[in-house]
This record gives structure tokens, C-alpha cells and sequence, in this order.
């Protein structure tokens, strides 16, 4: 029976070690994705970066608190349990406790990859969405740009003409004056005769 036991014992012993490296494999895969996330907000815009950091310490928070369940719990299988002489329920029991633990923290990391991932997606919505923005802010840009060329033209049209009305005004003085001079000739050459 201890044989059959210490055969047990090793089985779980590896499927426990297996499973503390998909776990630890997991846990950097969140990190870097929370990485990429931090980017991601650096790059929102300012109307957006609070709400998104707040969902960021969030997702850090709870994946600290993760790592140090996992880690405590880690421990506890790693010197809490083994095979000695004359095993106790009590320490079957701590087993069983301790894969429990594992398998918790396991479905709360699957649980922080999906949120990783949500946040993940609407990093990406908000970068399409802020690609459309600038493509319309560019498009706004060239509309204002051929507007001022026009007002340009419109203002340097309005100064020619204005240069041409005062012309003409000093032209149609200038006979009218000239008209007068001859007027006041004709009759001061007629009348004085």
C-alpha cells in the first residue's frame, strides 16, 4: 500500500509541477499583455486615459494578488507536502487543499486572461476609432486650407477692385475738373470778348 501510495504520491507530484509552470507561463503572458495595455493607455486620449487607467490598476491589482495567492500556495505544496512514513488524512487532505488552491488560482488567471483580452479589444477599438478621428481631422485640415486659399484670392480680387473703383474716382474727378476748367475758358473767352 505505502508503495501504491508513494506511485500516487509522484503522479500528483508531477502533474502538480506541470501545472505550476502553466500557471507561472500564464501569469507572464497576463504580465506582458498588462505591459502592452499600459502602452496602449500612454497613447489614449486624455478624455480617455482615466477611465482606462483605472481598469488598469484594476487588472494589476488583481493579477499582484494572484501572483501572491499562487505563491503562497506554491509554497505550501512545495513544503507542506511529501512523502513520509506514516501518512497521515491529514496530510491527504493538505493535498487535496492545495490542488483546489491551484486549480482557484488557475481559473482566476484564465479569468484575467479574458479581462486582458477585453481590454485588449477595446485598446483596439479605441486605435481604430482614434485612426478615424485623425483621418477626419486631416480631411478638416485640407478643407480649412483650401478655404483660406480661397479667402486669399477673394481678398487680393476685392483689393483690385477696390484699387480700380478709386482709380476710375480720381479718373471721373479729374474731367469733371477738366470739364470745368473748359466751361469756365469757353465763357470767360466769350464773355470777356
Amino acid at each position: 500500500m505505502n508503495a501504491e501510495y508513494g506511485k500516487q504520491w509522484y503522479q500528483r507530484r508531477v502533474r502538480g509541477k506541470l501545472l505550476v509552470q502553466d500557471i507561472n507561463r500564464r501569469l507572464d503572458a497576463a504580465q506582458c499583455t498588462i505591459n502592452e495595455m499600459q502602452n496602449e493607455v500612454d497613447r489614449a486620449p486624455l478624455s480617455d486615459r482615466p477611465k482606462l487607467s483605472y481598469r488598469l490598476r484594476e487588472h494589476q491589482a488583481e493579477l499582484a494578488e494572484l501572483r501572491r495567492a499562487f505563491s503562497t500556495e506554491e509554497d505550501s505544496h512545495r513544503y507542506g507536502v511529501g512523502p513520509t512514513t506514516g501518512t497521515t488524512d491529514t496530510t491527504r487532505r493538505q493535498v487535496l487543499n492545495n490542488q483546489g488552491a491551484v486549480e482557484r488560482s488557475r481559473a482566476a488567471l484564465t479569468r484575467t486572461e479574458q479581462i486582458a483580452v477585453e481590454t485588449e479589444t477595446l485598446g483596439n477599438e479605441i486605435n481604430t476609432e482614434l485612426g478615424a478621428q485623425r483621418e477626419q481631422l486631416t480631411r478638416t485640415r485640407d478643407l480649412l486650407d483650401d478655404t483660406d486659399n480661397t479667402l486669399n484670392t477673394s481678398r487680393r480680387t476685392l483689393l483690385n477692385m477696390g484699387r480700380r473703383a478709386v482709380t476710375n474716382r480720381v479718373a471721373l474727378i479729374a474731367i469733371i475738373v477738366l470739364e470745368v476748367g473748359i466751361l469756365g475758358a469757353v465763357l470767360y473767352w466769350k464773355f470777356a470778348t
